[in-house]
């Protein structure tokens, strides 16, 4: 794969997909998503809980594993779980747990099956969905609704960034603190149209590509595996994530000349770690670029974003992954918001239209 030429980056196109439009809609969605979560909060229970249960499955499990730091932050000791493990794991939770159930178009079987057993257990649980009437907004005895709007589509973008503010100002409020500063229209809208060019410029020599990896240490790893999902749903190409220390512990081998790894580098450490891998691999002709959240650039890197402090980097992190997607599905005559393979989650039974 050649490298990214400068004039190729001015003159990428954009599509005009369904997808295309949430991805803008983002910049709107996130700052509406903090000030109604902030409203929200005064009636909800939020009484302290030495156990957090956060439950999702996709998408909204990858929300989850990135806003898992702060709700440590609070003292509270916190599992994350995919719905299935919940339902077996739910009976032999303590009467101190708070689940905390998130799906955003709340159609989730398992996640309101989840929902259901833990209400009728007689634990506290609290849902968050961006549908109110959703199967689980129905279920739901108390719920924290993300005013996102209509997103019917497989592939999550302004329901995942939404998601992640919304559990941002959750976390901090069970931690007794205010909520990070919040992000303005302008700086997300600059950061989507930043990120767009060189996620296009990349799309264009990826047509061959047999596999992208994707590595991301603590609260990335979740940004990572939701990378990864982006990938394969929208475009077919098999993706993968793993946290970074763990890829490079025999992952590596599995890359050819054809794939690519995408490193996220949060701090200095992980900056250095990540160009030095870098290096590495591209003396064994594996392309491996950066996605640089610091400010000190590197030779490897692919996009660097306007700064958003902690935990907002985590959006801006995955915004130019949602980019890179949408253009390689529209490469390879793939509709982004059909996925590969249409109508799979029906197929496949995981989703619910109503409640039965």
């Amino acid at each position: 794969m050649s490298a990214i030429e400068p004039n190729a980056l001015a003159r990428a196109p954009v599509d005009e997909s369904i997808i295309d439009g949430f991805i803008r809609a983002q910049a709107q969605a996130v700052p509406a998503t903090i000030s109604s979560v902030r409203e929200q909060l005064g009636g909800l229970d939020l009484r302290p809980a030495k156990h957090l249960v956060l439950v999702g499955s996709g998408t909204s499990l990858n929300a989850l594993l990135v806003a898992k730091p702060g709700f440590e932050a609070g003292g509270a000791f916190v599992e994350v779980l995919n719905p299935v493990a919940f339902l077996s794991r739910e009976p032999a939770l303590g009467r101190d747990a708070l689940v905390i159930a998130l799906s955003q178009t709340g159609t989730s079987e398992t996640t309101v099956a989840a929902v259901r057993q833990a209400q009728e257990s007689g634990w506290r649980c609290l849902t968050i969905t961006a549908e109110a009437h959703s199967p689980i907004g129905q279920v739901a005895a108390s719920k924290l609704v993300l005013p996102v709007g209509p997103e019917p589509v497989g592939p999550k973008t302004k329901g995942y960034t939404a998601s992640l503010a919304g559990l941002f100002e959750l976390a901090a409020a069970f931690g007794g603190k205010a909520g990070a500063a919040e992000i303005d229209e302008d700086l997300l809208a600059a950061v989507i149209a930043k990120t767009t060019p060189p996620a296009f410029a990349l799309a264009a020599e990826l047509d061959e590509a047999d596999g992208l990896l994707f590595t991301g240490e603590g609260r990335h790893h979740g940004t990572a595996l939701e990378a990864s999902l982006k990938i394969a749903e929208m475009t077919g190409v098999p993706a993968a994530a793993f946290p970074t220390e763990e890829a490079m512990h025999g992952r590596f081998h599995g890359l050819t000349a054809k794939s690519l790894c995408v490193m996220i580098a949060a701090d200095e450490a992980e900056r250095a770690l990540a160009a030095h891998a870098a290096g590495v691999m591209a003396g064994l002709g594996v392309r491996t670029l950066i996605l640089n959240l610091t400010s000190v650039p590197t030779p490897h890197d692919w996009v660097r974003t306007p700064a958003l402090s902690a935990p907002h980097d985590t959006i801006a992190a995955i915004i130019p992954v949602q980019r890179l997607a949408q253009a390689m599905a529209a490469r390879r005559g793939i509709p982004p918001h059909l996925m590969r393979f249409p109508g799979l989650s029906k197929l496949l039974g995981i989703k619910i239209d109503r409640l039965t």
